[in-house]
């Protein structure tokens, strides 16, 4: 079993490595071995910029990388009970909101906003300056490629990214009828003029 340190409300292991100066945590979130939180944007020539932000009752399996903001926003951000599986890169002024699962090795390029309850397979690679809409999922293997749209409420798979149809299961599961994915695709839309 692995052994755990309770530290600031929060479950860490002892081989993670935390850039705690630039980092503001909730409580209830869980850091898995080998952790990385807070290291240098990859970005070339370009300084950091900014904080961390995680909120509460989040889980960081082992390897997950989580690097630290640019001048573009000034904020890496994991909001609420978000699901990182292991060995995912969550790059620089990426925005998570709430309820996202992120499969094993996902690649987040910089930038990125998920919206919540997204669920993206092993091994998805997306594109920088993306949104992907609430409560889609995002079959294994696929390539979020530059001008590809990931619309609220559908599943999507390929190289490149392909719609293929509505995720019934997801929006049954959440409760979401018609105007709740109409009011999430009005949101999408504003999140998208901002990237």
């Amino acid at each position: 079993m692995l052994k755990f340190k309770k530290i600031k409300g929060n479950l860490i292991h002892p081989t993670a490595i935390i850039n705690w100066k630039s980092l503001i945590i909730g409580r209830g979130n869980t850091i898995g071995p080998y952790v990385i939180i807070g290291n240098q944007a990859q970005w070339k020539n370009k300084k950091n910029s900014g904080k961390i932000v995680i909120g509460n009752g989040n889980v960081f399996n082992e390897y997950t990388n989580i690097h630290l903001p640019t001048s573009i926003k000034r904020i890496t951000h994991i909001g609420n009970n978000n699901y990182i599986m292991n060995s995912t890169t969550i790059d620089h002024d990426c925005f998570l909101e709430d309820d996202v699962v992120l499969s094993s090795n996902v690649i987040l390029g910089g930038n990125i906003h998920v919206m919540k309850n997204a669920n993206l397979g092993i091994k998805t690679i997306v594109h920088q300056n993306q949104v992907i809409g609430s409560f889609s999922m995002i079959g294994m293997g696929s390539i979020i490629t530059k001008n590809k749209r990931i619309l609220p409420g559908y599943m999507y798979y390929g190289k490149p990214i392909k719609k293929i149809r509505k995720n019934i299961l997801s929006l049954k599961k959440n409760r979401i009828n018609d105007k709740n994915l109409k009011n999430e695709h009005a949101r999408y839309k504003k999140i998208l003029k901002n990237i």
